[in-house]
């Protein structure tokens, strides 16, 4: 990707081959996102890219974690219930196992609901199938 962008092949890649080689693979990133890529640096070397791709990668990831936590936080109490679990899972007909379950195995701290810490361990570590859920 370092070289696709770097067109000039100069082994650095200023804001604009960034900008213009962003768009060709379809990325989607603000133009603050992009500035705060280059604050730093009039030009990207393949070091320092690497680097920024990663801390994009663990933002998008982020972003995406916090909003299907909210999809199923519908109250947004920053919990997620067994009654929100159950509307969210009977509404899209996902759930194969018994609810009491899928919250006893995630809950760690047994207060009887999933808290956003939980809910990424669980995105980030659980066999889905163990739960009842569908794996992907």
């Amino acid at each position: 990707m370092f070289s696709m962008i770097d067109t000039d092949n100069s082994g650095q890649i200023t804001l604009e081959e960034l900008k213009k080689g962003l768009e060709r693979v379809g990325a989607n990133l603000k133009e603050s996102e992009l500035l705060w890529l280059m604050e730093a640096w009039y030009t990207i070397d393949y070091g320092e890219f690497i680097a920024a791709m990663l801390h994009l990668n663990k933002i998008q990831k982020e972003d995406c974690l916090y909003a299907a936590f909210t999809y199923f936080d519908q109250d947004g109490s920053g919990y997620i219930t067994k009654e929100e679990l159950q509307q969210a899972c009977e509404k899209y007909g996902i759930l194969d196992g018994n609810i009491d379950d899928i919250i006893r195995e995630v809950d760690k701290d047994n207060d009887g609901r999933i808290n956003y810490s939980e809910f990424t361990t669980m995105m980030q570590e659980t066999d889905f199938g163990k739960i009842g859920l569908p794996k992907a």
